[in-house]
C-alpha cells in the first residue's frame, strides 16, 4: 500500500518497531532529549592547583651569554643507576713475570754498559822502565865497600785521566839484607805523558866477600887484563803508587814495581852492567 507523505501540520506516522513516547508534539523537535543521568558523588573533587614553578635564577652579569644550568635532580629510592662492564683482570703470575723479565733486562743492560765502560777506561797501572844507574862516589878499604847510589827511571801513564803518584819509594838490598831506601816526592802525570824520576842515596860500609883471582901462568900480559875480576850484585826496587780516576766520578788506586839487579866493580865502583 502506498503510503503518503504527512503535510507541515500533521505529525508523522509511528515508524513500525518504534516504541510510542517517544515522538515529541507539534511544534517540538522531531526526537525528545535523553534523561539526564544522575551524577555519582555528591560533591565534585575539587581541582588540582598547578605546583609552583621555581624561581629562575638570573644569570651571571659577568658573562651574559653563559646560564646555570640547575643540578640534576638526585635518584629516587628505585632509580636504576647501570654499573659499569667488569674489565678483565690478568692474572698475578703473568704480572709477576713480566715484571721479573723487565728487571732482569735492565740488570743485563746495566752490567753490560758497566763492563763496556771499563773496558775503555780501566785504569792501568804506570810503566816503569829503568835509564841509567850509577855510583857518583865509591870507597873501598879493608873488605867493606860505601858508595853512593843513584838510579834514574822513565814512569810512563797509559791512561787517559792524570795519575797522581804518592808513596813512591826505591830500596836497594846486598845478600838479602837491605841496605837502605829512599821516598820519591810526589808529583803528577798527565794522560799519557812519561816523567823521569831519580833517587839518590848513601850506603854505609859493608863487608863484600871478593873472590881471589887465580894467578895465571904461561898468559900474556894481554890476556891477564881481560880476566875480569869478582863482582858485587845489588839489588833495587823500584815501586810507584798513585791514584787514577775513572770518568772523572770514581778514583782507582795503581802500583807498579820494578826490581833491577846492578853488578859493580868491588875495586874502582863501576857499573859493570844491570838487568830488570
Amino acid at each position: 500500500m502506498h503510503q503518503h507523505p504527512a503535510r507541515r501540520d500533521e505529525a508523522p506516522a509511528p515508524a513500525a518497531g518504534v516504541p510510542p513516547g517517544h515522538y515529541a508534539a507539534a511544534g517540538q523537535p522531531f526526537f525528545r532529549p535523553p534523561p539526564a543521568e544522575p551524577p555519582e558523588h555528591r560533591y565534585a573533587p575539587p581541582a588540582e592547583r598547578p605546583l609552583p614553578r621555581p624561581p629562575r635564577t638570573p644569570p651571571d652579569r659577568r658573562s651574559p651569554m653563559t646560564t646555570r644550568e640547575p643540578p640534576p635532580p638526585p635518584p629516587g629510592p628505585y632509580a636504576y643507576t647501570p654499573e659499569p662492564p667488569p674489565r678483565p683482570r690478568g692474572s698475578p703470575s703473568s704480572a709477576l713475570a713480566s715484571c721479573l723479565a723487565a728487571t732482569a733486562f735492565l740488570l743485563l743492560s746495566a752490567g753490560g754498559a758497566g763492563a763496556a765502560l771499563f773496558l775503555l777506561f780501566r785504569p792501568r797501572p804506570p810503566d816503569i822502565a829503568v835509564a841509567a844507574v850509577r855510583l857518583p862516589s865509591f870507597t873501598a878499604a879493608n873488605g867493606t865497600v860505601a858508595f853512593t847510589f843513584q838510579q834514574t827511571a822513565a814512569v810512563r801513564n797509559p791512561n787517559r785521566s792524570p795519575l797522581l803518584h804518592f808513596d813512591s819509594s826505591l830500596r836497594v838490598a846486598y845478600a838479602g839484607g837491605e841496605l837502605g831506601s829512599v821516598y820519591i816526592p810526589a808529583g803528577l802525570i798527565d794522560g799519557g805523558r812519561t816523567k823521569d824520576m831519580s833517587a839518590t842515596f848513601d850506603v854505609q860500609a859493608i863487608p863484600v866477600a871478593v873472590q881471589p883471582q887465580p894467578q895465571p901462568t904461561g898468559i900474556d900480559a894481554a890476556q891477564q887484563q881481560q880476566q875480569q875480576q869478582a863482582a858485587i850484585e845489588v839489588d833495587s826496587l823500584l815501586v810507584v803508587k798513585g791514584r787514577v780516576k775513572m770518568l772523572r766520578l770514581l778514583t782507582h788506586r795503581v802500583q807498579a814495581a820494578k826490581v833491577c839487579r846492578v853488578g859493580v866493580s868491588p875495586i874502582d865502583g863501576r857499573v859493570l852492567g844491570f838487568r830488570c
